[in-house]
């Protein structure tokens, strides 16, 4: 039998849910029984390797073998090696679920070929992130059921998939990431209207903010300088940054002492200044509350509540920025959790048990069935294009066919284009996908998530048709196929031939890549 088991990859913290037959919900605890494990992965000698808060503590004394925020540099090309082994984003993404795994096989008892999870990924997410998260559960291992978006988690978490009447802004501000999302309900089913976000922006660059203010503190040190150039006194720097932030959630001033070059140091961090030294990320995030709340409001319901989803929303300068500025009710329930208790909701579904009616979170209906939440593609996708008639480009430009927020799945979109040479028997093609925050035609302004070659085209004229099927899946997962209309005589009806499509997603690695990456993970011993 199947269990279902709902994952939160996190930049800074992972979290595992899981449901069980009767409807109840608890928090996969770690070894050192914590419900949250940093994500935080250490390389020691011998081919051993450590996840979590050991791992976490390792940054003061061991800090170039230690990674963290790697959830950042998924969907790129960011190989890194520790003790004579390659590593990419998707293989040191894989330990971190692996590790997850292994804690939820020791604690619901259960056979690892039975696992399978719903792994939550940012809304923000493009295609190649998507892609290389997929590849990290097969190099961890783990069957993977859907990824599925942060703050569609979380409406599952808050029960917004049985609020017909009520337009929710999901506001999920998490260690790296930051997603909004505007969810309610069109047509009695529950969907969203509208998601942005910043996949560069999190509880991280908050951390930093604090780093500049102990640095700052130690400059009437003597040897103020040299400190800046320790690697040891910027790991600790570096491990206390976040202690100062989560302590200044509840107090005007903190105080922190830190041992440099044993001497005992105290610096002092008042939460005015943290939040002055954080003013533009604050403004960064009501920057896209506006792009999206602006962009639902053409075809949704008023938003009626916030709720706040990931751990950075705790600081109170969040939440008094959104009260401010919206003027609505703001709910913050259980921030760190919601996320994968959402992921377990879904994972309880699709592992083929329904969750009974009147239990905690999204209520399913007469049926068992849970109201699944329709999401949307987060960002434009458009085909590189040369000018063929007026207006005439002389440089190659991006034609967007696919909007953002477009409902998924996409199934089969077509889309024209047309051969440029005589007899032509293969064509190029390169999908981009949306780079910042407002639709660009120019490549630079766009990021290439797809290229390949159509073959088998049949001998035509310059200008021929050739159609594109373009399908996006509910992961967020690409896929294209092609055809061409075959030319009609008197006697014959007018079908399509299917050519051969012959594609890559860039900044993931292949089949043959992931293969050998699961090899070195597996060689490694996990403590």
């Amino acid at each position: 039998m199947t269990t279902g088991i709902g994952i939160d990859l996190g930049t800074t913290y992972s979290c595992v849910f899981h449901r069980t037959a009767d409807g109840h919900e608890n928090v996969v605890a770690g070894l050192d029984g914590g419900g949250l494990t940093p994500s935080v992965v250490h390389f020691a000698d011998g081919g051993r390797v450590v996840v979590g808060a050991d791992a976490k503590r390792m940054l003061e004394h061991d800090p170039e073998n230690v990674v963290t925020g790697i959830k950042r540099q998924m969907g790129r090309r960011f190989p890194q090696e520790f003790h004579g082994r390659r590593l990419t984003p998707e293989g040191i993404s894989g330990i971190i679920l692996r590790h997850l795994a292994a804690d939820a096989v020791r604690e619901l008892a259960v056979d690892p070929c039975d696992l399978a999870a719903v792994i939550t990924v940012p809304a923000y997410f493009g295609v190649a992130e998507k892609e290389a998260t997929h590849a990290a559960a097969e190099i961890a291992g783990l069957r993977c059921l859907e990824l599925l978006a942060e703050p569609v988690a979380a409406a599952y978490s808050y029960g917004l998939a049985d609020e017909p009447d009520r337009t929710s802004l999901v506001f999920d501000l998490g260690g790296g990431t930051f997603d909004v999302a505007v969810v309610g309900t069109h047509g009695g089913v529950p969907r969203v209207w509208a998601v942005d976000g910043e996949t560069d922006l999190g509880g991280l660059d908050w951390d930093g903010r604090v780093q500049d203010l102990l640095w700052e503190g130690m400059d009437g040190l003597p040897d103020a300088d040299d400190l800046r150039y320790d690697e040891d006194v910027a790991g600790a720097v570096e491990a206390a940054a976040e202690r100062v932030k989560r302590r200044l959630t509840g107090r005007e001033r903190v105080t922190e002492r830190l041992r440099l070059r044993g001497r005992t140091v105290e610096l002092r961090v008042d939460r005015r200044a943290f939040e002055t030294a954080a003013r533009d990320l604050v403004a960064r995030c009501l920057d896209t509350v506006s792009r999206v709340t602006g962009e639902a409001a053409r075809v949704a319901p008023a938003v009626g509540q916030v709720l706040l989803v990931g751990g950075s929303t705790r600081m109170p300068m969040i939440r008094e920025a959104l009260a401010s500025r919206l003027g609505l009710p703001v709910r913050l329930t259980d921030p760190d959790k919601a996320v994968a208790r959402g992921a377990a909701i879904l994972a309880d579904q699709l592992a083929g048990r329904g969750a009974p009616a009147g239990t905690n979170g999204s209520r399913p209906g007469a049926s068992g069935a849970l109201s699944r939440i329709t999401p949307v593609l987060p960002r434009a996708i458009g085909i590189l294009t040369h000018s063929s008639r007026e207006p005439w480009r002389p440089e190659p430009y991006v034609h967007h066919f696919l909007p953002a927020n477009t409902p998924l799945p996409i199934e089969r979109r077509e889309h024209t284009v047309a051969t440029i040479a005589e007899g032509q028997e293969r064509a190029r093609i390169r999908l981009y996908e949306q780079g910042g925050a407002v639709v660009s035609r120019e490549p630079e302004d766009n990021r290439v998530v797809l290229e390949g070659e159509v073959s088998g085209i049949p001998p035509r004229p310059s200008g021929s048709p050739l159609v594109l099927l373009v399908s996006v899946d509910l992961d967020g997962r690409i896929t294209v196929e092609s055809s061409v209309q075959e030319q009609r005589t008197p006697l014959s009806r007018s079908k399509r031939t299917e050519l051969v499509v012959e594609a890559f997603i860039h900044g993931v690695a292949d089949d043959a890549e992931v293969a050998a990456e699961k090899r070195v993970v597996d060689g490694l011993t996990l403590e």
